[in-house]
């Protein structure tokens, strides 16, 4: 499985961005951000569904942010992030590598951003990459502006492994954060207004559809 995964990457870096000089800084500087298969995963997801409005929960350094506006020069981003370095290295980045016409950048909690978006905005995608712990208010929160035939994914469903084998676990504190991501998948595939399907990319993944009602 690692020799497949290694196959993989190696044939996506052969044709990989510029934006991709950015995964040095998170390795350097320990910023979880989207492996190459997940970022390039979601990427064909964007093109395939030809989305122009994304909203994203969690920007930390722009990467993916950035990663999803490359899609397409008319592709919109709006993205949350609440920690203030967090927010200047992106609004950096994204200066940097030409992208301030596509991303727009708001600091704040994401559970009080919602007053901070356009009032007649509405989202192809919405893309949830923050405190796993909230990852059910994120989605009630900001699941009203999603189009019809629109898309959530939520990453890290997984959380490091954990989420499979709990039984492993031996910090408290850990063990209540993945109950709550083990409560929020199993409430995430019996919402009725959405399909869901859960995939073993990255730290996991689910992708829910918004049904036509």
């Amino acid at each position: 499985m690692e020799k497949d995964i290694e196959y993989i990457e190696q044939l996506l870096f052969q044709n990989s961005s510029n934006i991709d000089e950015l995964r040095h800084y998170a390795e350097q500087y320990n910023v979880p951000i989207m492996d190459k298969i997940s970022t390039e995963f979601v990427k064909q997801l964007i093109r395939i569904k030809d989305v122009k409005s994304i909203l994203e929960i969690g920007t930390a350094i722009g990467y993916s942010a950035m990663h999803f506006a490359s899609c397409d020069p008319s592709i919109n981003v709006w993205t949350i992030e609440r920690k203030e370095e967090m927010y200047e290295q992106a609004i950096s980045n994204i200066k940097d590598f030409g992208y301030e016409s596509q991303v727009n950048v708001i600091f704040s909690d994401a559970l009080e951003a919602f007053e901070l978006l356009p009032t007649d905005q509405s989202f192809d995608m919405i893309f949830i990459d923050a405190a796993k712990a909230q990852s059910q208010k994120f989605f009630e929160l900001y699941e009203p502006l999603l189009k019809d035939d629109g898309i959530i994914i939520t990453d890290n469903i997984l959380y490091h492994g954990f989420v499979s084998n709990i039984e492993i676990v031996r910090n408290r504190n850990v063990k209540q954060m993945v109950k709550k991501v083990q409560k929020y998948n199993h409430w995430l595939m019996n919402h009725e207004n959405y399909k869901t399907t859960l995939i073993n990319i990255g730290d996991g993944m689910a992708i829910s559809k918004k049904e036509k009602l």
